[in-house]
């Protein structure tokens, strides 16, 4: 999830969000003891990724890197996550909620419809090709914008 993370701006759905984010918004996901963290702030109309951030906006916590793994590969999504309490939130309901639409659109986009009708509790409509979105994660990887 790291790297494709900037790709959502792309997303129609995703830039609404984007535009509502006040500057300075920080998100972190952490995914269990010594296991990678990601650690992303919306500043100066970008999304950066960063080292570290002391006091994130809203924090999801994931219990292991077991659930880490099924969610982030489209075994799980992040409803069913939720009902097995497999993680945790800190931080208003709002900016948690608006992290939920933003991991639930990115999935309707990046997985296959045979995965996202079990993942998902309700599909997204696609308002941009998919492949566009791939084209664009692929080109953020070869040129190095991901690193």
């Amino acid at each position: 999830m790291p790297r494709w993370w900037s790709c959502m701006r792309s997303i129609p759905g995703c830039r609404d969000e984007f535009d509502c984010m006040p500057e300075g918004m920080s998100y972190a996901l952490q995914t269990g003891y010594k296991a990678p963290e990601l650690y992303v702030q919306w500043q100066g109309g970008r999304l950066l990724n960063l080292d570290k951030i002391e006091k994130p906006t809203c924090a999801l916590r994931l219990k292991s890197t077991g659930i880490s793994f099924r969610l982030f590969t489209g075994q799980m999504g992040l409803a069913q996550a939720y009902a097995q309490h497999a993680f945790s939130m800190q931080g208003e309901i709002a900016d948690v909620m608006r992290l939920a639409r933003l991991v639930n659109l990115v999935e309707g986009y990046l997985f296959p419809k045979f995965i996202t009708k079990h993942i998902l509790t309700d599909i997204p409509a696609l308002q941009v090709n998919p492949l566009r979105v791939y084209g664009r994660v692929l080109c953020g990887f070869l040129t190095g914008r991901y690193n």
